[in-house]
């Protein structure tokens, strides 16, 4: 083999890699949002409020585990003020 084809084979499995990474990651935001969306019921406000919460869950490092469960938590536990 040549040192051209080992570089090809070391680009395209990279490549593959890194876009598998970003479409779980996209579809993990995809999956997030569409639970937002649901627990919020067509409530702007509502939907605003988990999205804060889901960016501060994000920041605190949650883990994906409990994410959807204190999401859901913080639904239940939601008033229009």
């Amino acid at each position: 083999m040549s040192m051209l084809d080992i570089f090809i084979i070391v680009v395209a499995t990279a490549s593959a890699i890194i876009f598998k990474v970003f479409l779980y990651r996209r579809i993990q935001r995809w999956m997030d949002q569409d639970l937002i969306k649901g627990l919020a019921n067509g409530d702007n406000e509502k939907q605003s409020y988990l999205s804060r919460e889901h960016q501060r869950l994000i920041s605190e490092k949650t883990p994906r585990k409990l994410l959807h469960q204190l999401l859901t938590e913080h639904a239940k536990h939601y008033s229009s003020e």
